[in-house]
């Protein structure tokens, strides 16, 4: 709950900041934009999408432009000023869109409505616990063969930015195995053997009760590996069926600040050359998961 009134805190007193994040500038990488793009790509290659829900939608780009694609697209956050930017953003844009001020767990339990939910920057503010209440309310939402796309702070990158969370790793036992998960996805060829590599290393870790601020005023920022939020999927019938990296650090973490202009070009060429290839991902602070529902 303390977690909770820090997450709604922030986001109500910080709602135009945010804003002005998710629109983004040439000199900055724009995660946001980043993760909205693996969204829209997983609409892109699925046959049929009629009803689109954005669960955390912030101030509502996502919404719209999947809105713009002809979809009947619902935004719900529970901060009152995002809703609000959502609704001059709307208006903006000219387009229809249903945006909600409520919290995902308030949500109707409307089964098989819709063919695609999505969550980005939404399940690293709530706890495990409710992750897999998530995930299981998700699959419900879903229509058989519908999507959640879902991003996620990575974990694996932990191992690679050799800072304080590589730190907290090693003080949780936990750096040998997601060496172990990073190296079966260096060593894939595809992602159908990403996937059969993952396999043997699918575990829910423990979490740390406290991570490195973040620059947001939240305690902690929780992260999961792949093959954890895959596991998590695969407990409430869901299959995975992609996954981007987001966010790719061709720098060392400890120089990026000094070359931020090398940094961002980048990110960039990752973004705009390798979109989808999982090896990337151990180098990447955040990824996005397809998981499909298949039954």
């Amino acid at each position: 709950m303390n977690q909770e009134k820090q997450t709604q805190h922030y986001f109500d007193t910080h709602a135009d900041d945010w804003h002005l994040k998710s629109i983004g500038s040439s000199e900055r990488y724009n995660v946001i934009t980043a993760r909205n793009a693996a969204v829209t790509k997983t609409i892109d290659k699925m046959p049929s999408v009629n009803r689109f829900l954005d669960v955390g939608c912030g101030t509502g780009q996502l919404v719209i432009d999947v809105a713009k694609r002809g979809i009947a697209s619902k935004g719900i956050d529970f901060a009152p000023d995002m809703i609000r930017l959502c609704e001059e953003n709307r208006s903006i844009a000219g387009v229809e869109a249903e945006f909600s001020c409520l919290s995902f767990f308030d949500f109707p339990d409307e089964a098989g409505r819709y063919d695609v939910v999505s969550a980005q920057g939404f399940i690293e503010y709530i706890s495990p616990t409710e992750t897999d209440v998530f995930l299981a309310k998700s699959f419900s939402l879903l229509r058989k063969g519908g999507s959640l796309v879902v991003g996620s702070r990575n974990r694996l990158f932990n191992v690679m930015s050799l800072n304080d969370y590589t730190l907290a790793e090693l003080r949780l036992g936990t750096i040998e195995p997601l060496v172990a998960e990073a190296t079966a996805l260096q060593r894939s060829v595809s992602w159908n053997a990403a996937i059969e590599a993952l396999a043997a290393h699918e575990k829910i870790y423990v979490q740390p009760e406290r991570h490195p601020h973040t620059g947001i005023e939240v305690e902690v920022r929780y992260q999961y590996s792949p093959a954890d939020l895959i596991k998590r999927g695969r407990e409430f019938g869901f299959v995975p069926m992609n996954i981007f990296p987001v966010h790719f650090h061709g720098l060392p973490v400890s120089t990026k600040d000094a070359h931020p202009e090398l940094h961002v070009e980048l990110a960039n060429i990752i973004a705009q050359k390798s979109s989808d290839d999982f090896r990337l991902v151990p180098y990447c602070s955040t990824f996005v998961l397809d998981l499909r529902k298949n039954q």
